[in-house]
């Protein structure tokens, strides 16, 4: 039986491919590992897109999006190792026709945030 699933209205399916945990080498040579929870983790991730609901015209299935920390779904396996997050259309910031990942001159940086004075 083949499952299909489409994004609602103003909603975007995704594959997360910037997934926490990944590994990065420093210009040095040091191997660091991002860690989810820590302050380097805290950044916008990119995705895959699977499905775009009707209310959205400017993505396309299979194109690239820079989704703001933290405004994805808990996500949901649909086999073969496949996990797809729930995306609002509002909380992308850029998109990206090849895999951002593949081209060492994108890189998403973690920006501390400083803590409220009272």
């Amino acid at each position: 039986m083949t499952r299909t699933i489409k994004a609602m209205k103003n909603k975007i399916l995704a594959e997360m491919i910037d997934k926490p945990g990944r590994e990065t080498t420093t210009q040095g040579g040091i191997i660091m590992t991002e860690k989810d929870a820590t302050e380097g983790a805290v950044r916008p991730r990119w995705f895959k897109v699977y499905s775009v609901g009707d209310g959205i015209d400017w993505l396309n299935v299979g194109t690239y999006v820079l989704v703001d920390h933290g405004r994805w779904s808990n996500g949901m396996d649909v086999g073969n190792e496949e996990k797809l997050y729930l995306l609002d259309n509002k909380d992308c910031l850029a998109t990206s026709d090849d895999n951002p990942m593949n081209d060492s001159s994108i890189e998403v940086y973690a920006q501390s945030i400083p803590k409220r004075r009272p």
